[in-house]
């Protein structure tokens, strides 16, 4: 089993190497709550595992700050909370420290949100918190993920939103088990189109001219 997730890793990032080159070493790995809280719960040691599912190539883990506000709510809530345990306050903390002590952080996502209102606003994700948001539109930006994160969450709603977008390569943990998804059927799509376009012009030799000749020609046959 360890072989074959070694595998599909490898095929993974293989993809995104060839269809988007701008995703590259070092890796921008972006963090959500869920992901840090799920590590820390399962005792996952993130750096190692992050290192070998890349293949040792070096990479960046990130946080929003807009995440750390989140976790410390969390936690506080869980604090004055008689249904939950210490345990899990100490969850929320930890996660929140690893987010301060190991990763970079991300203080003003407000520039990106704001060009990519349009796309939130299409989508309604008014049920988005401010984090998700936040990640969502990072790793969106340009529509096709041009500042080239990965994103790394167990959130259910955001990793599908993420995967109707082109190029958004997704971490996540099955237990203690660090997975790379494979690309999305988006990311798939959109790389057939590219492809096709590059055909129709000749692999991008091919002049406008020249192109409106072909046109004229198809539509005769």
């Amino acid at each position: 089993m360890r072989h074959g997730r070694a595998k599909a890793s490898r095929r993974t990032l293989q993809f995104y190497r060839l269809n988007a080159p701008h995703l590259k070493s070092p890796y921008k790995i972006l963090l959500d709550g869920t992901f840090l809280v799920a590590s820390i719960r399962n005792k996952v040691p993130l750096w190692d595992r992050f290192s070998k599912t890349l293949q040792h190539e070096q990479f960046v883990c990130y946080v929003t700050r807009s995440t750390l506000n989140e976790l410390e709510l969390l936690s506080q809530q869980s604090a004055k909370s008689k249904q939950a345990g210490d345990s899990e306050e100490s969850f929320f903390d930890q996660a929140r420290q690893y987010g301060l002590d190991e990763c970079e952080i991300i203080e003003n996502c407000n520039e990106v949100a704001n060009t990519n209102e349009k796309l939130m606003n299409k989508r309604a994700f008014r049920d988005f918190s401010e984090a998700s948001r936040d990640i969502f539109c990072l790793a969106t930006d340009g529509g096709n993920n041009r500042l080239a994160y990965f994103v790394a969450t167990q959130d259910d709603g955001l990793s599908d939103a993420l995967r109707t977008m082109p190029y958004v390569p997704l971490f996540r943990l099955g237990r203690a088990v660090l997975l790379l998804e494979s690309p999305s059927s988006a990311s798939r799509q959109f790389t057939g189109s590219l492809e096709q376009n590059k055909l129709k012009s000749a692999g991008g030799l091919m002049t406008s001219e020249e192109r409106k000749i072909v046109d004229k020609v198809n539509k005769r046959d």
